[in-house]
């Protein structure tokens, strides 16, 4: 069970750390948007936001989703068959043939370093899948993002995400924009 634990939580961090929306709890509603100053040469956006509210966004979000769960599935059952295998041994250790207790310790054993590898494959399989949708979502995201810079005269548009923005007027958020833009060409 400990080793369905170290992958739930390798899943989780994994899925936050690509902006997915695990818990499916909805988004905070988006605040009333500033008029986007007309004369502004630099923007900033968010694309952590991007990333949970654009469609391509939310559908990479639940492939990641998707494929979680269905690898955390597959390892509780396996926990389950060394659940059991432990508790036989537990239970029937004292009427047990010495053979046949060396017998399910083996298996025990067995289903003890499938599990491992099982949940080295599963966390390799996810990250493979989460860094081919992070490629998918960029080649999408880098053309709207030019065609909104285009569209509104842009020489900078810097991301409020990765602390080098301190403080920048709300009216110079185009994260709207983008999302809008990459909905509108999938």
């Amino acid at each position: 069970m400990k080793l369905l634990s170290v992958f739930a939580a390798a899943i989780v961090v994994v899925v936050m750390f690509t902006s997915v929306t695990v818990t499916g709890q909805q988004a905070e509603p988006p605040q009333a948007r500033l008029p986007f100053p007309p004369d502004a040469i630099t923007a900033y956006v968010d694309l952590q936001r991007i990333a949970s509210e654009s469609t391509a966004g939310m559908a990479a979000n639940q492939q990641v989703e998707q494929l979680s769960q269905q690898k955390i599935s597959e390892l509780q059952a396996r926990n389950g068959e060394l659940e059991a295998a432990q508790q036989k041994l537990q239970q029937n250790s004292s009427v047990m043939s010495a053979e046949a207790q060396l017998q399910l310790q083996q298996e025990i054993q067995r289903l003890d370093l499938e599990i491992q590898r099982m949940t080295q494959d599963a966390e390799a399989e996810v990250a493979q899948l989460q860094q081919t949708l992070q490629l998918e979502f960029q080649s999408k995201l880098v053309p709207a993002i030019n065609r909104v810079a285009a569209a509104k005269g842009l020489q900078f548009i810097f991301n409020a995400g990765e602390g080098g923005l301190i403080w920048a007027d709300p009216s110079l958020d185009i994260s709207a924009d983008i999302i809008e833009d990459l909905n509108q060409n999938p």
